[in-house]
């Protein structure tokens, strides 16, 4: 058996960290099953004896018993794991479903290698359920079942995502308090969360290629870097930038003389065109979750003493005891997990919590594993042989965004490096038709019938509760103005638009199909589509991404248009594009809602510590819980959540 330690990567000018091999950190007593710590005995249990570092080998891990064990070693569970460590008085195990991959090489380490390692051992590769798209049946063909990417690895989805870092509009953040009851959650309380998280660099300053267009604002970044885990700067190649870049913020501008370009997308208004940072370092290395939060740990001699890894194992179940439990006023508590890779009892284990278990793995295996614990809606927990211990809408209100692609070969002129975005608003993506879109949306009648349709399908437990959540979603794009789609450009010697429509109101579920957890059957039910603003929403992106390269200064810049060409005619109609977006559309990998924190009675699994309804001990840290969709990427929101809930999780160890 063997356990790992990890030495310092070696990162020289302009190359990429090198593989090296994890040396053994120290020599393990061979394996016996009459030599574990029983749970119950932790009065007499020494920390000390506790392994530490990485390691694969479960045996060493079972009935051991922490004060903190996390289920997922991804974004928000290694920096939940960082913040618990720095405290020097905590033992830590994160169990983590895939392996380091610091040694995969440039594969990881490059972002623009982004999708090379899609379908590898680093990504989940989840399959939806049949979409009904484009069906006139009552159910999906098999061809309508899309791949939901998802990183699987110590530093999860930061693995293998393509490291982009904006920040979402402040009425965005403030209707988490406002409209759902989160106490403490709105744009000011996670502004000062997502300036820590980042060690930003300037452009201007930084040692890149010139002529970049990129835009950044002190004032919305982290005034002590020197703090800060996460390195962000410029994504350089090293050769010249694009002119699409700035033809695309001339022809925006001239398309809807309003919009405001080259602004920094962190300062809480993310609308119109502009480059932004990158998770990277000044060598042009990713810079994921495990190499930003846990290598620094594991190279520090008294922090790594309390962090354990168990690298390569799934957490099946939580345990939950009623009797203490009901001492303290909850319903349950959670002592602790049950892991493995196999349901037979050679190939399963346990590990105990003093304190928490803390849920990371992600929006859709944590509501899994809280459904394979007893807890989620009784049909569907009946239906695969679990026994209900508590009644929450697990797996419901799950949100998921739509991508679509415009490629044109560019002329010579027009090549070169560089990524740019274009955050459009509803009026920008709608163009014409948008006076005629706002009467469906500003239609009473229309968003019950869409609630209802979602409420039959799974898509939320009740119809009053999604109607408030619609009306806040219409609030924001008509009043607040906020982006409702992003136009994703990257010109590396091509034009490449990929766009999704952000904000859905299409509402689907995940939810277990067996009662082996590590079987790990179960259902991923996005529901893409299912009324008409979120699909003719995609279509007019996509019409949109086509007009700009063909208008104005980018007009010149591009050759022959390669996706989609010819299937949609010059001149198509909306309803000619929606046919095409049915047919040609992917997952955007950016699911959240299945474990929702807010008010209990408004449909939340959680509350605003994200503690579970009724469970002492037990909370949910990731993805899953945002109970809405953002107009930004999710990473710097998700790092500010982890951390805020690391304060909430340290203040309560303080009180015990």
């Amino acid at each position: 058996m063997q356990l790992l330690f990890f030495a310092p990567a070696l990162l020289l000018s302009n190359v990429l960290a090198e593989n090296f091999q994890a040396p053994l950190q120290h020599t393990i007593p061979s394996f016996s099953t009459n030599s574990h710590t029983p749970h119950d005995d932790v009065h007499n249990f020494n920390t000390n004896t506790i392994p530490h570092g990485i390691t694969d080998d479960p045996r060493i891990i079972h009935n051991q018993t922490f004060d903190y064990i996390i289920a997922g070693g991804g974004l928000t569970g290694l920096t939940l794991a960082a913040k618990l460590v720095s405290e020097k008085k905590y033992t830590v195990l994160v169990i983590e479903s895939g392996f380091y991959a610091w040694e995969y090489g440039p594969k990881i380490d490059d972002l623009n290698t982004y999708g090379q390692v899609f379908g590898s051992s680093v990504d989940h590769a989840y399959e939806t359920s049949p979409q009904l798209v484009g069906n006139d049946g009552e159910t999906g063909l098999d061809k309508d079942i899309r791949l939901v990417r998802s990183g699987n690895g110590l530093g999860g989805s930061t693995l293998i995502n393509g490291g982009s870092w904006t920040r979402p509009h402040k009425s965005q953040l403030d209707s988490w308090e406002k409209v759902f009851e989160n106490t403490g959650w709105s744009w000011a309380a996670l502004k000062g969360k997502m300036d820590e998280v980042e060690v930003p660099r300037d452009p201007k300053t930084d040692n890149i290629t010139a002529g970049s267009l990129h835009s950044f604002d002190a004032g919305c970044h982290n005034r002590e870097p020197e703090k800060g885990k996460v390195k962000v700067g410029a994504r350089d190649r090293g050769y010249g930038w694009s002119p699409l870049i700035g033809a695309l913020m001339s022809t925006v501008k001239k398309t809807y003389s309003g919009v405001v370009n080259q602004k920094d997308f962190c300062c809480g208004d993310p609308t119109g065109v502009s480059m932004f940072l990158n998770t990277l370092t000044n060598e042009q290395v990713r810079t994921d979750a495990a190499r930003s939060w846990l290598k620094p740990i594991l190279d520090d001699q008294e922090l790594s003493q309390y962090i354990t890894v168990l690298t390569g194992e799934l957490v099946g179940k939580v345990h939950l005891d009623n009797g203490a439990a009901l001492r303290m006023g909850a319903k349950w508590q959670a002592k602790g997990v049950e892991f493995g890779v196999h349901k037979k009892p050679e190939w399963k284990w346990d590990a105990w919590a003093r304190k928490e278990v803390l849920l990371a793995a992600g929006s859709t295996i944590s509501p899994l594993i809280l459904q394979w614990s007893g807890i989620g809606p009784k049909a569907w927990l009946d239906a695969a042989g679990i026994e209900q211990k508590l009644d929450l809408p697990v797996g419901y209100n799950l949100q998921d965004q739509t991508t679509t692609s415009v490629v044109t070969k560019p002329k010579e002129s027009g090549n070169g490096q560089g990524q740019a975005a274009y955050f459009a608003t509803f009026e920008e993506i709608f163009g014409d038709e948008a006076e005629q879109m706002k009467k469906i949306l500003n239609d009473d009648k229309e968003l019950d019938k869409w609630a209802e349709h979602a409420v039959k399908g799974n898509g939320f437990p009740d119809k009053a509760n999604l109607l408030k959540q619609y009306k806040n979603y219409r609030d924001w794009l008509l009043t607040d103005k906020v982006s409702y789609a992003e136009l994703f450009l990257d010109t590396d010697n091509s034009t490449h638009f990929d766009l999704w429509n952000l904000i859905p109101f299409t509402r689907g579920y995940v939810k277990i199909l067996d009662n082996d957890p590590y079987l790990r059957s179960f259902e991923y039910n996005p529901r893409y589509f299912e009324n008409i603003l979120d699909l003719y929403g995609q279509a007019a992106a996509t019409r949109l991404a086509r007009q700009m390269t063909n208008t104005h200064d980018m007009k010149q810049y591009v050759d022959k248009e390669q996706v989609p060409g010819r299937y949609v005619p010059q001149g198509a109609n909306l309803s000619q594009w929606a046919d095409y977006v049915k047919q040609n559309y992917r997952a955007n990998y950016h699911g959240v809602g299945t474990c929702s924190m807010m008010k209990r009675d408004l449909g939340g699994v959680v509350d605003s510590d994200a503690k579970v309804y009724d469970v002492k001990g037990l909370r949910v840290v990731d993805g899953s819980i945002p109970p809405t969709q953002l107009s930004s990427h999710v990473m710097t929101v998700f790092y500010a959540m982890a951390l805020k809930i690391a304060e909430s999780v340290i203040k309560d160890a303080g009180n015990t």
